[in-house]
């Protein structure tokens, strides 16, 4: 999807377990209201507030002046203005192209995705209220020469007595995350001024070297990326090897590497709100989920799970451990939950010149 280089990790359903930015975790704003007045409390409402983005988005593009709010100072929400100000930071400084670089055409937008002919539109709006004062919408952007429209989805809440957007969706493209992807660029482009690789690749190649029962003087990484996964300040660090299909992910927080996930050629790494994992066979009629939950960017508790299936792909067997001792089934789904949802983060991959 992107002309620059990100390293898309998609997330997926498995049978075995059921590229500048403040990294904090986000405070609530102050701003945010939970319990909506009746005026607001309605689809009607968000379905005007969307329409509101799209006549105030040609009206500056047909009127353009620079005293005016943009679309994201004007309809977003506190968080999401931060984060778009952080990229464009970033992009800035970078001759990368810039986060939105991607598509044939040139760049995209965030609000209009790729339809700029004419007037641009929100077509077949569809809204879900949510119990916690949020609004879930679903729509197409069409424009002249985009009559069947782009679908995407819209995360709303009330911030200073408005409906303001919360979070985009692209939906073309995986349900492509654009908040959590924009902080993880804009956290790469923070992190990795002062971020050398080569100080842990001796650490990581034996940790990993230990996993695998390998010798480490032939494990090789040719790329990294850095991930915060939970959002503390410290990214952990995604390592791969191209030619090999392996990949690691390692922490790295007060200089202590510790090896939180390892995939190969069957298996994919997975991240969640609190954790990664990684999961795929483990040979003929087996499934594996190998899950670290990690708290401020060190490991907490590292977890398996081993399905044995016949031929006719009904489970034989499952075996669970936690740090190598067994425990059961209902252990290891207590200690599942706490790596909370599963998380689409993409990283955008450097170079290592060892």
């Amino acid at each position: 999807m992107k002309k620059i280089a990100l390293l898309f990790l998609a997330i997926m359903a498995m049978t075995a377990c059921g590229s500048k930015t403040n990294s904090t975790q986000q405070v609530a704003d102050s701003t945010v209201v939970k319990e909506l007045p009746d005026t607001l409390n309605n689809a009607e409402a968000v379905t005007r507030q969307v329409d509101a983005v799209y006549s105030y988005w040609n009206e500056l593009r047909e009127h353009f002046d620079e005293s005016q709010p943009t679309v994201d100072e004007r309809f977003g929400t506190q968080e999401w203005r931060r984060v778009r100000q952080d990229v464009d930071a970033i992009d800035r400084e970078c001759e990368c192209g810039g986060f939105f670089d991607f598509g044939e055409d040139g760049p995209l937008d965030a609000w209009t995705y790729d339809c700029y002919e004419g007037t641009v539109s929100a077509n077949d709006i569809q809204v879900k209220m949510e119990p916690d004062g949020t609004a879930e919408v679903r729509f197409l952007i069409k424009d002249a020469s985009t009559p069947k429209g782009r679908p995407v989805r819209w995360l709303m809440r009330v911030e200073n007595g408005e409906w303001r957007v919360a979070n985009i969706f692209f939906e073309n493209d995986d349900d492509y995350d654009l908040l959590m992807n924009m902080r993880a660029y804009a956290d790469d482009g923070k992190y990795n001024k002062s971020f050398n690789i080569n100080k842990y690749l001796p650490d990581m190649k034996q940790q990993l070297a230990e996993k695998q029962d390998a010798d480490p003087d032939g494990i090789f990484f040719d790329a990294y990326g850095l991930v915060d996964i939970d959002l503390d300040g410290t990214p952990e660090v995604y390592v791969q090897n191209k030619e090999r299909f392996s990949n690691a992910v390692f922490s790295v927080a007060g200089g202590k590497v510790s090896l939180l996930a390892a995939s190969f050629a069957a298996t994919e790494i997975y991240f969640y709100e609190h954790g990664v994992g990684a999961q795929g066979g483990c040979g003929t009629g087996c499934m594996m989920s190998d899950c670290t939950v990690i708290k401020d960017s060190r490991p907490v508790v590292s977890f398996r799970i081993i399905d044995e299936y016949d031929m006719e792909g009904n489970l034989v067997e499952s075996n669970t451990t936690k740090e190598g001792q067994k425990i059961t089934n209902e252990e290891y789904e207590r200690l599942f939950a706490q790596l909370g949802k599963q998380i689409n983060l993409s990283a955008m991959m450097h170079d290592i010149d060892e």
